[in-house]
């Protein structure tokens, strides 16, 4: 390390301003206002998924969220989002079976829809081998029977046919 970034490291601050007291962060109360999504619920107990359209940089977010994250503007303008969708990006957990004991391998799968900007965890078909996914696999959504309105109507993925052709593997 250089001798300059030793003294930037060793610089001591002028105080500016102090406020005296304590803060107990679990005495303020805050209350999460969920009118503003509710064409988002509406549409989730008709089977049908949409999104929140930024009109400042047109990020479209699934689930949506009460600000844009890439610009900080709230979002304003409702748009369909497609039922079909690809895995953005998946990862494998171990969780130990409180019954058996046994160390269980899940899939964690970050889901991109077709017309969305953002990505939300969701799961896939539970008879899919998890060693068969890949990001970019194609997924679509599998409804509950009786949707109530909320993002739990979505039961789980289920895999669509790839119709890529199926890579070799190298033998060389």
């Amino acid at each position: 390390m250089s001798q300059k970034m030793l003294d930037y490291e060793k610089k001591e601050y002028v105080k500016t301003r102090t406020m005296p007291g304590s803060w107990y962060l679990s005495s303020y109360k805050y209350k999460y206002n969920f009118s503003h999504f509710k064409p988002f619920f509406e549409k989730l107990k008709e089977k049908k998924l949409v999104g929140l359209q930024c009109s400042s940089c047109n990020e479209v977010s699934f689930p949506p969220k009460l600000v844009c994250g890439r610009c900080l503007v709230k979002p304003d303008r409702w748009v369909d989002i497609r039922e079909t969708a690809q895995v953005a990006t998946f990862s494998i957990t171990y969780e130990k079976n409180p019954q058996t004991g046994e160390t269980e391998e899940k899939p964690v799968v970050a889901i991109r829809h077709d017309g969305a900007d953002t990505m939300f965890l969701g799961v896939i078909d539970p008879s899919t081998n998890f060693h068969d996914v890949y990001v970019g696999m194609p997924l679509k959504v599998k409804w509950v029977e009786n949707p109530q309105g909320n993002i739990n109507d979505i039961d789980y993925y289920e895999v669509l046919n790839d119709k890529a052709k199926k890579m070799e593997n190298r033998t060389d």
